[in-house]
């Protein structure tokens, strides 16, 4: 009897744990922004370990609800290439947004340049 209290009661301790890293997981997912600075590779594949966590606590995220978290939360310098996606690109994978994102960003101007000041 003793042994199936401890078993319950490890249960209860277990699915309590996997609870409270199910909200973090959620909370941290869908308040990522990507950062100034941050290479789109770099925050494509931090999004995607949101996603392949989500899924190994047994909540799967749909491709779209996926490619859609990325895509607004992506900076300023990537709306005009949501816009572009909104109207051609749905339904893509979330590896064939990544590769898309990176031709994107080699098309955007350089942020770390020094600026050449008047003298």
């Amino acid at each position: 009897m003793v042994h199936n209290d401890m078993l319950h009661e490890l249960k209860t301790l277990f699915s309590q744990q996997a609870e409270q890293e199910l909200l973090q997981m959620v909370r941290d997912f869908h308040t990522s922004k990507q950062e100034e600075g941050q290479s789109i590779s770099s925050y494509v594949l931090q999004m995607r370990s949101y996603i392949d966590n989500l899924e190994r606590l047994g909540h799967p995220v749909s491709l779209n609800l996926a490619t859609s978290l990325i895509l607004v939360s992506l900076r300023k310098e990537y709306d005009s290439f949501v816009q572009n996606y909104n109207i051609h690109g749905m339904g893509k994978t979330v590896n064939e947004l990544h590769a898309m994102l990176k031709l994107h960003e080699k098309t955007l101007p350089k942020k770390d340049v020094p600026a050449l000041h008047a003298i």
